[in-house]
């Protein structure tokens, strides 16, 4: 049965009703004699009491009397609106720090490039015409960061998330923990300059090593704006990077390392909580017929906070960049991305806003 809905003052009414009915049922001159006899038992002969004695016990009728009203008005309201239980929503509250630093045009965006094992087969096929082996690729993503040390923070970035190695090994599956110390990371002379107080890592071979050193090169440069070669020391000598790259020379970018670039958010990440204004940092696939799209919608409300489309910046599909500023009122929100032609599909991250 489905409970009739009815309005504060239709619920006032059914009160007054019921509390009426139930104060005219009892007849007033013999209202004490009646309930006290009906509550009241006694055990044997007793003399009829007193004045006195009959004031408290009128009183204890009445108040039993008026609870029992006040139970059965309370149980007509809760048939009549039906019994829902009060859910009580909290505020998103801040923590002590955010996980997405606040606006600012002096704060620069990291550009973080990692090795990834590919799943498409190489050019070559594999030996004696077996499976072709796993290729490594890079993946770009980018942050926000409030160190005014960039390139320090970027080379940082990389090494404290786990690339995917050969066989698909992380760093904390393998013999040999991975220990890289940077001691400075500086631009002059033309070059982009790394001097390093230790490095230890597994011994990689070609081409694995040379991908991993490129992740070295694409994440300082992109990150820094320059397309300088990269020159790496360790305390001050050449070494064998990753035990298979000669630094004696500069390292130079290879623009034939194939980058991928799925469709997804890279900031805010899912259940982040953001100040405001914040980037919405991003990646897409986009179409010249068939841009990709973005949406950020308010998902206690529904509506739409923000939207946008990306066109392809040429005549084919290619990745494009979703960097918008936001600048939104506090609560929860939800942004989706949706790549060209479903490459991809719809990604979308959920994430709070805070003053």
């Amino acid at each position: 049965m489905t409970a009739r809905r009815v309005d504060a003052d239709q619920v006032g009414q059914l009160l007054a009703r019921a509390l009426d009915a139930a104060a005219m049922s009892i007849e007033v001159p013999d209202a004490w004699d009646a309930i006290a006899g009906r509550v009241l038992v006694p055990e044997g002969p007793v003399a009829r009491p007193g004045p006195v004695s009959r004031t408290r016990r009128r009183r204890r009728v009445l108040g039993g009397a008026i609870a029992a009203v006040a139970v059965a008005a309370a149980f007509t309201v809760a048939v009549v609106l039906g019994w829902h239980p009060l859910v009580v929503t909290p505020a998103p509250v801040a923590p002590a720090t955010t996980s997405v630093p606040r606006y600012d045009a002096a704060i620069p965006t990291l550009v973080v490039y990692r090795t990834t094992a590919g799943v498409y087969p190489p050019p070559d096929p594999g030996p004696a015409g077996g499976p072709a082996p796993a290729a490594f690729t890079l993946t770009p993503e980018r942050m926000r960061t409030d160190s005014p040390d960039v390139g320090r923070a970027a080379l940082e970035a990389l090494f404290t998330t786990p690339p995917v190695q050969p066989g698909n090994t992380s760093w904390l599956d393998q013999k040999i923990a991975q220990k890289i110390d940077i001691t400075s990371v500086t631009v002059s002379g033309g070059l982009i300059r790394v001097d390093l107080n230790a490095f230890a890592s597994q011994v990689f071979t070609e081409p694995e090593a040379h991908v991993m050193a490129q992740t070295w090169v694409r994440t300082l440069q992109d990150t820094l704006g320059v397309r300088d070669d990269v020159v790496i020391r360790l305390r001050g000598r050449p070494f064998w990077l990753y035990y298979a790259v000669d630094t004696t020379e500069p390292l130079t970018r290879d623009e034939s390392v194939r980058v991928v670039r799925p469709t997804g958010f890279d900031s805010p990440r899912q259940g982040d909580v953001v100040p405001s204004p914040f980037v919405l940092l991003g990646s897409a696939t986009a179409g010249p017929d068939e841009p990709a799209r973005l949406q950020v919608v308010d998902i206690d409300t529904g509506a739409i906070a923000y939207e946008q489309e990306l066109p392809a910046p040429g005549e084919r599909e290619a990745a494009v960049d979703v960097e918008p500023v936001l600048t939104l009122p506090p609560g929860r929100y939800r942004a989706s991305l949706s790549a060209s032609g479903g490459t991809g599909g719809v990604q979308d991250v959920t994430f709070t806003v805070v003053a």
